[in-house]
């Protein structure tokens, strides 16, 4: 961008210098894929061991319970799908109509080829789930809760950690998107309460193609990628570890 006055941060931002600089080695030098069993394939698992390390503190989690994705619409696509498909529960999803389209278009793919039922909580005037609503809306064969952190296009924060506790009394897991609210909102999942949490790296001075989902250890999760069974069978791919340690570098900058 030359000129002008760039006011469009929560769409996306520019990649920071000091993440450009960490993650520039991983692009030219130690390229290596860290699958492969030489030196220069464990030097790029060694990065991204520590990468996952680090985005594991950002979030409060173990670095086991980390998921390298392609961005916020991916993590939130391995989320939903993931976990609806992989639950014995039922068939019931119980989210809101305001999510971002990654949300919804994933629900939208459970209901049409899967046989999925959707509750959509409505949000009053000021954009707040109701937990008395939500409460009301959730069933026996309710198998994923869903609510965004903060909305994409009005900032408002949801109650999440008390919408996760009234999900876990009738032990639901519970999901949040919380790609907007990264870098401005404390996003440790153990006082959130989540059991999955989606976060892009672009909103926060990483470079696109880059996001995370968390996923506590417990929950089962179907795949949605297959192939070579990388992130621990979760999803396959070469793992971007130049992305991944851009990843970590913005997340430590953005909450430093």
């Amino acid at each position: 961008m030359t000129g002008g006055l760039y006011l469009d941060a929560a769409a996306t931002s520019a990649v920071r210098r000091e993440v450009l600089e960490a993650m520039w080695p991983y692009l030219t030098g130690d390229f290596g894929n860290p699958s492969s069993h030489h030196a220069v394939g464990e030097s790029a698992a060694r990065a991204l061991a520590d990468a996952r390390a680090a985005v594991a503190a950002w979030l409060g989690c173990r670095a086991s319970e980390v998921i390298f994705t392609s961005g916020g619409t991916e993590a939130d696509n391995l989320a939903i799908k993931g976990i609806a498909l992989a639950s014995p529960r039922g068939r019931h999803i119980v989210t809101t109509p305001i999510e971002h389209e990654a949300v919804l278009e994933s629900v939208d793919h459970l209901v049409r080829l899967h046989g999925f039922e959707t509750t959509f909580v409505p949000v009053g005037r000021d954009g707040l789930v109701d937990p008395a609503a939500f409460a009301a809306a959730l069933r026996p064969d309710t198998t994923l809760a869903s609510v965004m952190l903060a909305n994409n296009e009005v900032g408002t924060v949801q109650p999440i950690a008390a919408l996760a506790a009234l999900a876990h009394e009738h032990r639901i897991p519970f999901h949040t998107d919380a790609v907007q609210a990264a870098g401005w909102l404390p996003l440790d999942v153990r006082e959130l309460g989540v059991d999955a949490l989606s976060v892009s790296g672009h909103k926060i001075g990483a470079p696109k193609g880059i996001g995370a989902l968390f996923v506590r250890g417990r929950i089962p999760l179907e795949p949605v990628l297959h192939g070579g069974g990388q992130e621990r069978g979760r999803r396959s791919g070469t793992e971007n570890v130049a992305g991944a340690v851009a990843l970590a570098t913005a997340a430590r900058l953005a909450t430093a």
